[in-house]
């Protein structure tokens, strides 16, 4: 089971959404790389770094994300949020991060995104965001009305291993996992998922171990640790 603290900017902040409303956050850091070299002083071999003005069509935070990387030695970057063309993807490969995660590409532009995973395999991670069982894209402001099993399933045949899935109606709540929801998925599409969204304390990362074998992998964990309900030092040096 492998524990992702992320990063979530916006205006060259750490924020967190409440659902994924922008209009609805909070700032926790003027200074991202701290928390990021805060991060891999605790143990964080993956940090999850979320770019929402990208997400949102309002600019990006690519430069901070370039001065996190400098300022890293051991911690593999996941970066997200905005990416919606090959150029993107290579600017965050040449110099950035080491896995770039792909959302709304996949449904408004099939083809290009074929070509990208037979490219650049699996460097490339999918990433969904799911509300009542329909993959949201575009910053989670579109519902696209595709049923997020039927979705997985393809990206699964055309030689996706991993997705990060994000139950939109958890995140940033501090409710708890619904561990059914992602041991579903895992089963269903026989992709290594990675559980997102409302990571509440330490039980929820022991109900997603205890379900590890269905092929849950990891969680992505945010407000947790920024309010102090989980402490990741201890959690990391538990699940790596």
């Amino acid at each position: 089971m492998i524990v992702i603290p992320a990063i979530d900017l916006m205006d060259g902040k750490v924020v967190r959404l409440k659902k994924g409303k922008k209009e609805d956050y909070t700032v926790y850091s003027d200074s991202p790389v701290d928390v990021a070299k805060q991060f891999e002083s605790l143990g964080a071999r993956r940090i999850h770094i979320v770019d929402l003005d990208s997400a949102f069509g309002m600019g990006n935070n690519r430069k901070i994300i370039r001065k996190i990387s400098e300022n890293l030695t051991l911690s593999m970057i996941e970066v997200g949020g905005g990416v919606r063309s090959k150029e993107d993807i290579e600017e965050l490969l040449c110099c950035m991060v080491q896995r770039v995660i792909v959302g709304t590409m996949p449904i408004k532009q099939p083809k290009l995104f074929e070509e990208i995973v037979d490219e650049f395999g699996e460097k490339t991670i999918v990433g969904v965001d799911v509300e009542n069982n329909f993959v949201k894209i575009s910053g989670w402001v579109e519902n696209t009305k595709i049923d997020h099993i039927a979705f997985l399933s393809k990206m699964q045949k055309m030689g996706i291993k991993e997705t990060i899935v994000t139950d939109i109606s958890k995140d940033g709540m501090l409710s708890g996992i619904d561990i059914d929801f992602y041991k579903n998925i895992a089963l269903k599409t026989g992709l290594g998922v990675i559980a997102s969204g409302g990571v509440k304390d330490k039980s929820d990362i022991e109900r997603l171990k205890s379900i590890e074998d269905f092929g849950v992998m990891g969680v992505v964990v945010g407000k947790a640790i920024y309010e102090k309900t989980i402490d990741l030092k201890t959690i990391l040096e538990k699940y790596r």
